[in-house]
């Protein structure tokens, strides 16, 4: 599952003990957007040699990811829940 990125979802994710997202970048086509990042939350900090292959980097969640949740033009930011057991909180 996938949400979009959003600070309640953030301050949430940082509630439970990540501290992390790895980041993936890709074009899209889509009618409000150019650009889809798409961030899986991770709570211990990752290898840059060992990434796993479809991301190219990660960021410490309360500093980029906080800023994207801001919303940036031309982008879609989402959140890869499907392995993350989330509060029931987060809608």
């Amino acid at each position: 599952m996938q949400k979009i990125l959003t600070t309640e979802l953030l301050e949430t994710l940082i509630g439970q003990g990540y501290r992390y997202c790895l980041s993936r970048t890709t074009s899209i086509f889509g009618e409000d957007a150019d650009i889809c990042i798409t961030l899986l939350p991770v709570k211990r900090a990752p290898s840059l040699k060992k990434l796993p292959e479809r991301f190219g980097t990660y960021f410490k969640i309360g500093e980029e990811p906080r800023q994207m949740a801001m919303v940036i033009d031309e982008t879609i930011v989402l959140v890869d829940l499907t392995e993350i057991n989330v509060n029931a909180e987060v809608n």
